[in-house]
C-alpha cells in the first residue's frame, strides 16, 4: 500500500537532506513533501488573507498553514480548526508570526514546502469588467489559479493519487485523474513557460508548464487524439492561468504516437516541485497528492466561449497578473508597448555568481551561465541602458537605444566583481548593483572579501562605480531580512505611522548616504529587499529622490516617454540556474 503520510519521527530526519558541505556553509535543498492540508482549510486561510490584506497584516495564508502544519507535524485529522482559530487569535492580539514559532523546530521546513506547493495560487491579479457599457481593469487580491477544467463542462475524480499503474513496469500513480468527455477544454492552473509539449507514451499528448518562480512544474496528459491542443500553443511560449491549452482525451499508453491506448477519457493532472534543478528530471522527483487543491480551485473556474468557425474555446474575461498594464503573457507581445506609448524593458534580476556547481539554484548561476546571457543578449541586438538613461527618457523622452535591457545584481555579493565585471566588460555591457548596507558591514568586519562567501566593501564598490560598468543602488540597510514581525520594508502589525515612517527614512538616509560617500552621488534607484513593498516606503523613496523602485514581480515591463511613474514598482526577470536568459526573451 502507498504511504502517504510521514510520521513525525521520520520528520525530524528527513525533512532535508544535504548534498555537499563547503567551506562556508552546508548546502541543503527539500527531498521530499507530503502535502495533505484539506481544502476547506485552505479556503479559511486564504479567505482570513484577502480579508486582512488591505490593513497591512503581516502575515499570509501561507505562513497560517506553515505553522499548524509544523504544530501537527503534517497531520490535519484532527483538531485543524481549534488549532486554526487560536492562532488567529494570537495574531489579532499582536503577536507576531517570529514569536509563534521560534521554537517550531520544523516551521521553516513546512513554510518552504507549503510555499512550493501554494506560491503561485493566490495573489495580486485583474480582470475586465463592464459598468454603464464602460470596459475597465478591476485590480483584485485572492485566488488567481484557475481549476484545470473549465467552468460548464462535467467531470467526476476521487483521490487516486498512488494507486498502482502497470502500463511499461509497475509504479505508482503520480497525478489526479478527472474524468471527463473527450474534448472538454483544459485549462492553465497557473501562469507560466510552456517547458514540454508533444507525444510520451505514458502521458499521450501533454503539456509541461513551469511556474515563473521555477517550483511547480504542472502537467496535463492523455489529451485528445488528433487535435490535442490548443491553436497557438507553442514550446517555450507562455500562458496566463485560465488560458485554454488543451482538450480531454484518451491518448497514451502507446509508443506509436496519436493512438488512443487509454479506455476511458480523462485528464491526468500532476503537480510536480522543484527545489533544485537536479530534481527536475532527476531521481529525486517531488510529486504530490493534487486531490485537495483541486478541490480548492473548484471555486475558480474559467469560463470559456467556443468559437463555431474553428471549433476552438478560448477564456470569456479577459486576465492580467498584478497590474492591468501587465502584457498577456506576462513578457510583451511585439510592437504593443511601442503602440501604447511605451518601450519594453526586460530588467534582468541576478544574484550571486559562483562556479561550485553544487551551489547552483534558483539564485545563484555559473560563470559560464551569465556568459552565456550576455553572449545571447550581444547576438541578439540588445543594448544595456544605465538608470540614468532610463531617467531621462522617462522625464525628457531622451531616446532609448534599440532593444534597451537593464541588468541588476542583488545584495552586492563578492562574486559580482570577481566573476561578472570581467565578462560586463568583455561584451561592452553595463549593470547595477543593489547593496545592502549591514552586508557591507559585514564584509569590512571580516577583514577579507572571498568569492564564494563575501560581499563588497566599500572599497571595492568605489572602485566599481569608478570605472563606469556598475552603478551602485541602494538593496536597504538593515531591511534584507524577516526579522521581529518585519519582512523587508513592510509595516510590523500595530507599528504607529510616526514610528513606521521614522524607521523607513532612517534606514534609506544611512544607505543613502553610504552609497553617498563611496560614489560621490546619491543613488537614484531602489530594489526592494525580498520584494517586499509598502505604499509609505514609496512615498518615502520618492521624497528622498528615488527615481526608479524595483519589484520582483516577474514579467517584461514598460517604461513610458514623458510619464516617470512608469519607472517605479518595475517587473524584473529572475534568472535561475539551468535555464538560459534566452527561454524568457525573443529573438531577434
Amino acid at each position: 500500500m502507498f504511504i502517504k503520510r510521514i510520521t513525525a519521527v521520520l520528520l525530524a530526519f528527513c525533512l532535508f537532506v544535504p548534498s555537499v558541505l563547503t567551506q562556508a556553509e552546508e548546502q541543503r535543498h527539500i527531498k521530499w513533501v507530503d502535502f495533505n492540508v484539506p481544502a476547506p482549510l485552505m479556503k479559511q486561510a486564504l479567505a482570513w488573507d484577502v480579508k486582512n490584506r488591505e490593513s497591512g497584516f503581516n502575515v499570509n495564508w501561507i505562513e497560517v498553514l506553515a505553522y499548524l502544519g509544523a504544530k501537527c507535524g503534517g497531520n490535519f485529522k484532527k483538531n485543524k480548526q481549534q488549532s486554526f482559530q487560536k492562532l488567529i487569535k494570537k495574531l489579532d492580539e499582536g503577536q507576531t508570526m517570529e514569536s509563534l514559532t521560534c521554537d517550531m523546530k520544523h516551521y521553516d521546513y513546512y513554510l518552504e514546502a507549503y510555499t512550493a506547493v501554494l506560491g503561485g495560487l493566490a495573489g495580486h491579479y485583474a480582470t475586465e469588467t463592464e459598468k454603464d457599457g464602460v470596459k475597465h481593469w478591476e485590480e483584485r487580491y485572492g485566488l488567481r489559479a484557475f481549476h484545470p477544467i473549465a467552468r460548464g463542462f462535467d467531470y467526476q475524480h476521487y483521490d487516486d493519487f498512488g494507486n498502482g499503474r502497470n502500463y511499461g513496469y509497475k509504479r505508482k500513480h503520480l497525478g489526479h485523474d478527472m474524468m471527463a468527455l473527450t474534448g472538454t477544454p483544459v485549462v492553465a492552473v497557473e501562469s507560466g513557460t510552456v517547458e514540454e509539449l508533444g507525444w510520451n507514451q505514458y502521458g499521450g499528448w501533454r503539456v509541461g508548464i513551469r511556474s515563473f518562480d521555477g517550483k511547480r512544474y504542472y502537467y496535463y496528459a492523455h489529451l485528445r487524439q488528433n487535435r490535442p491542443y490548443a491553436e497557438g500553443l507553442a514550446k517555450g511560449g507562455t500562458v496566463l492561468a485560465g488560458d485554454v491549452i488543451g482538450y480531454v482525451g484518451r491518448t497514451g499508453y502507446s509508443a506509436r504516437e496519436n493512438t488512443n491506448g487509454i479506455t476511458q477519457s480523462h485528464l491526468h493532472f500532476g503537480m510536480q516541485l522543484i527545489f533544485d534543478e537536479s530534481q527536475k528530471d532527476g531521481n529525486n522527483q517531488i510529486w504530490i497528492d493534487t486531490y485537495e487543491i483541486v478541490k480548492l480551485l473548484s471555486s475558480n473556474r474559467c469560463c470559456v466561449t467556443r468559437n463555431p468557425d474553428t471549433k476552438e474555446y478560448t477564456r470569456t474575461v479577459p486576465y492580467r497578473e498584478e497590474t492591468p498594464s501587465a502584457k498577456r503573457t506576462l513578457g510583451v507581445e511585439e510592437g504593443a508597448a511601442e503602440a501604447a506609448g511605451g518601450v519594453p524593458l526586460p530588467v534582468i534580476m541576478y544574484h550571486s555568481i559562483q562556479k561550485n556547481r553544487a551551489k547552483l539554484g534558483k539564485y545563484t548561476i555559473s560563470p559560464d551561465e551569465l556568459e552565456q546571457d550576455l553572449k545571447w543578449l550581444k547576438d541578439n541586438g540588445y543594448h544595456t541602458v544605465t538608470t540614468e538613461q532610463l531617467i531621462r527618457f522617462a522625464e525628457k523622452g531622451k531616446e532609448l537605444p534599440d532593444k534597451p535591457i537593464l541588468l541588476t545584481f542583488d545584495d552586492g555579493h563578492y562574486d559580482n566583481v570577481q566573476y561578472a565585471d570581467p565578462l560586463l566588460k568583455k561584451y561592452g555591457f553595463n549593470a547595477v548593483v543593489f547593496v545592502v548596507g549591514e552586508f557591507i558591514d559585514k564584509s569590512e568586519k571580516e577583514g577579507q572579501q572571498n568569492p564564494n562567501y563575501s560581499y563588497s566593501s566599500r572599497e571595492t564598490l568605489k572602485k566599481l562605480a569608478d570605472e563606469g560598468v556598475w552603478e551602485i543602488g541602494s538593496h536597504s540597510y538593515h531591511l534584507h531580512h524577516h526579522k521581529k514581525g518585519r519582512e523587508g520594508v513592510r509595516r510590523i502589525r500595530g507599528e504607529g505611522d510616526e514610528r513606521y515612517y521614522a524607521m523607513l527614512r532612517d534606514d534609506f538616509q544611512k544607505i543613502h548616504g553610504l552609497i553617498e560617500d563611496v560614489t560621490g552621488n546619491p543613488p537614484n534607484a531602489f530594489a526592494y529587499p525580498l520584494g517586499a513593498m509598502s505604499k509609505e516606503a514609496e512615498e518615502v523613496l520618492k521624497e528622498m529622490g528615488i527615481k526608479i523602485t524595483l519589484s520582483c514581480i516577474l514579467g517584461v515591463g514598460e517604461v513610458k516617454a514623458g510619464d516617470p511613474g512608469s519607472l517605479y514598482k518595475m517587473k524584473r526577470v529572475l534568472r535561475p540556474s539551468g535555464k538560459p536568459l534566452s527561454s524568457f526573451l525573443r529573438k531577434g
